[in-house]
């Protein structure tokens, strides 16, 4: 009999609390927006995003090549995913759910810009849940009570977007690599995975409240981590680096931004060809600091030549071809992706040894 009570009792108590019913929504806006979880953020536009559509897209889908998405098309998938829907209660109950979305991408790729982009277009609030946002703030078991509250505010105040930055590492339970993240955290980055997972159980259709997650090394969940942090988001869009169309499309249009003239015979397409592994950040700062510089104020007499652009664009990094390799294979992974269980070397050698393959079962 006894186990009996304590059974119902459970279920009884098995019920959503409300951790903050003796508060009002000011309040909770208030402490949210003090502890900087809620603040302002930069006004941009969907039309700041630069980039060309891949318009041989089609063509290699005949052959066995791989495509990489472009600018363009992460663009229009934006907007359709994310912008529209949040932006009508009727297109968010009546189009595909999709409750939270995955940005993956190199450092600079656009992913700060994208989530400021969607905030601004729908003119929603953005409460950072990020662990660096979020480190000595809510600390121990308090952490509950911040998801909770993150979440109460947001569906009461929607559009909300939720934001996770660095979010691989909510979702990462190797201790060898907690300890590496240690020096720079004083909590757990784990403490609000429990909770969220919680909460986004609870996210319905008709709520316009979104969780974005930022990342540039997902491959860091790994083994059973791997799972859970892949399953957690309902979509995941791949943030690329401008292709040969699109850095061409971006110099032209931060040239004009900074109000540098270019004479009729200056050659572009070498410096597109030199810039590749450039981000767009890199492009807009190098376009910055020669239009404020004392170089820039001569450019109308003397306008400017493709070495002194290479000159200061060689102060910036370029990413290495190896982390946009990785996070490319890492796409391979995802549930969504066609060419799931493949890898680019594999796509790559089939390629090259198709034919011969071919020959020797004919031999045989």
């Amino acid at each position: 009999k006894g186990k009996g009570k304590k059974d119902k009792k459970g279920k009884k108590g098995k019920g959503k609390k409300d951790l903050t019913a003796d508060r009002s929504l000011e309040s909770l806006y208030a402490e949210l927006v003090e502890q900087e979880i809620v603040r302002p953020y930069e006004e941009r536009k969907i039309s700041e995003y630069i980039g060309e559509f891949n318009f041989l897209g089609s063509a290699l889908k005949q052959t066995d090549e791989i495509i990489r998405p472009s600018i363009g098309q992460t663009r229009e998938l934006v907007k359709e995913l994310c912008i529209l829907p949040l932006g009508s209660e009727y297109l968010h109950e009546s189009s595909p759910f999709c409750k939270s979305v995955l940005f993956y991408g190199v450092k600079d790729s656009g992913k700060s810009l994208m989530t400021n982009i969607i905030a601004n277009s729908v003119g929603a609030n953005i409460f950072n849940i990020s662990p660096r946002n979020t480190d000595g703030k809510y600390k121990g078991k308090e952490s509950t009570l911040m998801v909770h509250m993150v979440f109460k505010v947001a569906r009461a105040m929607a559009p909300s977007i939720i934001l996770i930055e660095e979010s691989e590492k909510v979702f990462c339970s190797d201790k060898k690599k907690q300890k590496e993240f240690a020096g720079e955290f004083e909590e757990k980055l784990d403490r609000i995975k429990k909770d969220l997972v919680k909460e986004m159980k609870t996210v319905k259709a008709g709520e316009r409240l979104l969780v974005i997650g930022h990342t540039k090394e997902p491959q860091l969940c790994a083994k059973k981590d791997e799972k859970a942090f892949l399953g957690f988001w309902s979509k995941h869009i791949y943030l690329p680096l401008p292709d040969y169309a699109s850095l061409r499309e971006l110099w032209g249009h931060n040239f004009a931004n900074e109000h540098i003239p270019l004479k009729p015979e200056f050659d572009l397409p070498s410096l597109t060809y030199i810039s590749r592994g450039h981000t767009a950040t890199a492009i807009e700062n190098v376009c910055k600091s020669i239009a404020s510089s004392s170089r820039g104020k001569t450019v109308n007499e003397k306008p400017l030549t493709v070495s002194e652009i290479v000159t200061e664009l060689s102060k910036f990094d370029t990413t290495e071809s190896q982390q946009d390799h990785e996070l490319h294979e890492w796409s391979f992974k995802l549930p969504s992706n066609p060419n799931k269980g493949r890898s680019v070397s594999t796509a790559s050698s089939k390629k090259k040894g198709g034919k011969k393959g071919k020959d020797k079962k004919k031999k045989k």
